[in-house]
């Protein structure tokens, strides 16, 4: 009865939905852990303190090579200490269970490949071979791959091939290891043993080996297991009774390598995980003590926000690494948001920060052109410039913008699609970080939301420059000069003249020729004089080229009837009737010519009504020049964003080089400036995060609002509290000027309404009054705008982060711009807006003491994390300027106590 019910259980708990890592998910897997039949056999059979029934798994700090089976490492039987870390509890919990459901396949699976990578007692792994053989796309189905997921959801295990693999980037596979049998080398840790050692072991332990001990030539009575491993001689001495058996893990004298120095009987083993019993850990403890608490915490809270990260120049570099600067940027957040976030907080959501590798894959034809002609002078310099600048001239290119444009819409697709698989009815929300140029990028795609394509945003650089008064009259005459044989009412255009031509058996070069000499006798551009201009013409017109001009179309009128003959006779007059015209437009311009400029404005309109019905008529010749405006097609994101971060952005000179403003295209009175277009991005909210010695950044504020020019960023607060030093005396002065200026300012508005009031009467001077408040209350276009993009009428883009206090400018300014994935002001700043919904406890203002003082204390005991460390080393001792509340404070102790004294 139990093997029917066991198969359904198994195809519906490996389903992707029921293998997500939620806490409804966690509960059911407990359960099933708990009633499974597979996991009754791993309890403890004894009281033995070396006896456990509690199972860990581990994942390897090493990635796999591409053609690395994974049973070929480790290569010890007892793994190293620091080359595998530990699972969280509840991720731990999550692989097991999906483990015992499909025990025996998986051991079937994983002795197999032991046996593939096994030659022998000194042979090595031949899994390069097989899996080459039968395996080489293997890696290449990154997409189709789904497993268990960990660590938040970030990556997922592969329980067959035994590997940990990222879900949203492509990274490398990591060996997974299942710690069932762990063994003491020295320390107090114990670590765990290979799989293939670990189930040798189990079957010694479920025939109770210990039993049939005998005599060993050590002098030992005990039970001796042999083990098959890579290290010759390896095996187990079992010693004592049922509740006091104890395991040795040894190797014979003979063997010629072993697996630690042997003291005694060998290196202790046990059976189940057990914690860590050191008083004093080590660094590297406390931050995987960290890590798995933070993992535990994931699995633990949904995910409510997700954020797309996207990078900017300098990917192509070797030691640029977008998804190493959003790990570190997860742990800073993860960090802060321990200290500056309620419990309540921190269990209503958790925000997924996902990077976006846009760069990484996207191969641009003129790359290769390019390291063809770079120089070997400086080398190492050039790659650097080719792997960051390079890539903002790319963008600006219109052969390459499309292909920039697609890779980071398809890529964001891709993440979004990819989250909404392993998180069905997501119903969060989803923001944008773009950092450098993937700001721009970021922008300039949810800007075309809804109309898809738009012109190339520098299609200026590729128009036709507008031409002077003297060389070009009017613009009707424009596109005559792209129409060299206007089509008037009842006549044939040049296209139909060659047409009938080309069916009497004439040649169609002698007609273009003849039509190409026409078209110099009348002053329009050809392939053959480089786009000269109609005055230009005007001016070399004289009475040899109107003799030329004449028997040109004298022998045109003469070849059209001879090969017309045998068609009707209306087609020939019809002929006829295009010939006048054209005499008569060369009579016009002979007339121009004599009476010169002025007689020829006073005939502008006359030419303009005649010249109206054939102005649109297209043209067909090839050699004639014309204007391309390249156009970019943009995709269609599947979610909505929220909000959008730009971090360090150059956003505000790249608007303002293409003569853009950012709103909903209304402004031009309010502009006042010609040649401004708007536009407006696909979002709730816009932030604009930068440093103030960062090179790179500009601000945004002036293009949304002319009256914001002259006010000061936003300040971004310190993340330990108030404001640096130089900061609050430089805010100190200006706050002292400005309230000085409103003084003056109040004592001269007074004074103006005392004399107001003496020379006018009371009605008067309340209509004023009346008007005044009208006239402060009108806001003006850019102030609605701002209102748009943040949300509030007070709300700012616009936001500086605090330069440090002893540190000279440009010493700030070489790092300013790489820094923000690290810098825990940034940090803080959008994690405090990711959750701004979200209301604190309800008896906050009775615990904030409380809850500061724990969480203040944490972050001073040993449990924090190298990050906070690190940073405390660089500026141990901030001078900052305590917040206002912190200062009402102090001065009413400050006055209770000089009271007292």
């Amino acid at each position: 009865m139990a093997e029917p019910e066991s198969k359904p259980e198994v195809s519906v708990e490996t389903s992707p939905d029921l293998l997500k890592n939620t806490p409804s998910n966690i509960a059911r897997l407990e359960d099933v852990i708990e009633h499974s039949k597979g996991r009754q056999k791993y309890l403890a059979q004894t009281k033995s303190p070396s006896d456990g029934g509690d199972v860990r798994w581990y994942f390897c700090r090493v990635p796999l090579a591409p053609t690395e089976l994974a049973a070929s490492v480790p290569r010890n039987e007892v793994v190293e200490k620091g080359e595998y870390f530990r699972f969280g509890m509840r991720d731990s919990l999550a692989i097991e269970a999906s483990f015992l459901q499909n025990e025996e396949g998986l051991l079937s699976t994983w002795w197999k490949e032991y046996a593939e990578c096994s030659e022998g007692p000194r042979g090595q792994p031949s899994s390069s071979k097989k899996i080459d053989a039968e395996d080489s796309n293997l890696f290449d189905t990154e997409e189709e791959r789904v497993g268990v997921p960990v660590k938040g959801g970030l990556y997922e295990v592969d329980l067959p091939r035994r590997h940990c693999f990222p879900v949203y980037w492509n990274g490398e596979n990591r060996r997974v290891l299942r710690g069932h049998w762990f063994a003491r080398k020295g320390g107090l840790d114990w670590l765990p043993l290979r799989e293939d050692v670990s189930e040798q072991l189990e079957v010694a332990y479920r025939s109770q080996v210990w039993h049939r001990r005998t005599f060993q030539p050590s002098g030992l009575f005990a039970a001796r297991v042999e083990l098959q491993g890579f290290t010759p001689g390896l095996h187990a001495l079992f010693m004592g009774e049922d509740d006091t058996w104890e395991a040795w893990l040894n190797v014979d004298a003979s063997g010629v390598a072993s697996i630690v120095n042997f003291s005694g009987n060998g290196i202790k083993l046990r059976r189940g995980y057990s914690a860590p019993s050191s008083t004093k850990p080590t660094q590297d403890e406390l931050r995987q003590q960290k890590e798995e608490e933070m993992d535990d915490y994931c699995s633990q809270v949904p995910v409510r926000h997700v954020v797309f990260m996207v990078h900017g120049i300098g990917q192509r570099l070797e030691k640029s690494n977008l998804v190493d600067d959003v790990t570190e940027f997860r742990h800073i957040t993860a960090s802060l948001a321990e200290r500056h976030l309620t419990s309540h907080q921190l269990a209503a959501q958790r925000v997924l920060f996902i990077p976006c590798q846009w760069r990484k894959g996207l191969k641009l034809s003129g790359e290769a052109a390019v390291e063809k002609i770079t120089l070997d002078g400086v080398r190492g310099l050039r790659v650097m410039l080719g792997a960051t600048a390079h890539d903002v001239l790319y963008y600006m290119s219109p052969i390459y913008c499309q292909d920039i444009i697609n890779s980071v819409s398809n890529q964001l697709n891709r993440l979004h699609s990819k989250f909404l698989k392993r998180n069905p009815g997501y119903d969060g929300k989803v923001s944008l970080y773009g950092h450098s140029l993937g700001s721009v990028l970021s922008y300039d795609i949810l800007c075309h939301q809804e109309n898809l394509s738009s012109p190339f945003p520098m299609e200026w650089m590729y128009k036709e420059q507008p031409s002077t008064p003297n060389s070009l009259p009017d613009v009707n005459e424009e596109s005559s000069m792209h129409n060299p044989l206007p089509k008037l009412d009842g006549t044939f255009s040049t296209e139909e003249i060659v047409d009938s031509a080309d069916e009497a058996s004439t040649p169609v070069h002698e007609v273009k020729a003849t039509s190409g000499e026409f078209e110099k006798a009348e002053g329009f551009p050809n392939s053959d004089d480089n786009g000269r201009t109609l005055s230009e013409e005007k001016d070399g017109l004289d009475k040899d080229a109107t003799t030329t001009v004449d028997d040109s179309i004298e022998g045109l009128e003469n070849e059209a009837v001879e090969n017309c003959k045998a068609d009707n006779a209306k087609e020939v007059e019809l002929l006829k009737e295009e010939i006048n015209c054209l005499k008569a437009k060369i009579a016009e311009l002979e007339s121009r010519s004599v009476t010169g400029p002025a007689c020829e404005s006073k005939e502008m309109p006359e030419t303009k009504a005649s010249e109206s019905t054939y102005e649109n008529t297209p043209t067909t010749l090839q050699n004639e020049p014309q204007n391309y405006t390249p156009y970019i097609k943009y995709t269609k994101l599947e979610f909505t964003v929220d909000t959008f971060f730009a971090v360090g952005s150059p956003l505000g000179v790249f608007l303002a080089l293409r003569n853009i403003r950012i709103g909903v295209g209304k402004g031009q009175e309010y502009w006042m400036e010609e040649n401004i277009t708007e536009e407006i991005p696909a979002c709730r909210q816009m932030f604009n995060i930068f440093h103030p010695f960062d090179p790179v950044a500009y601000r945004i504020e002036p293009l949304v609002c002319k009256e914001y020019i002259n006010r000061r960023p936003v300040i971004v607060p310190y993340h330990r509290g108030g404001k640096r030093l130089h900061i609050g005396f430089q805010e100190f002065s200006e706050d002292l000027a400005a309230r000085s200026q409103a003084i003056k300012d109040r004592l001269n508005s007074v004074r103006v309404k005392v004399l107001t009031m003496c020379q006018s009467k009371n009605e008067n001077n309340f209509d004023g009054q009346e008007e005044n408040v009208q006239d402060r209350n009108e806001r003006t276009y850019g102030t609605l705008m701002m209102e748009r993009l943040t949300g509030s009428e007070e709300g700012r883009i616009d936001h500086m982060l605090q330069d440090k206090t002893f540190e000279h400018p440009y010493l700030q300014a070489i790092g300013a711009h790489t820094n923000y994935w690290r810098d825990c002001d940034t940090a803080l700043f959008i994690l405090k807006h990711l959750y701004r919904n979200i209301s604190d406890e309800a008896d906050h203002d009775d615990e904030t003491g409380e809850g500061d003082s724990s969480r203040d204390g944490n972050s001073g005991c040993g449990t924090s994390t190298w990050q906070e460390r690190r940073e405390s080393a660089e500026e141990e001792l901030p001078l900052t300027f305590s917040d206002r509340l912190t200062m009402k404070n102090f001065s009413r102790k400050a006055k209770k106590f000089m009271r007292k004294s």
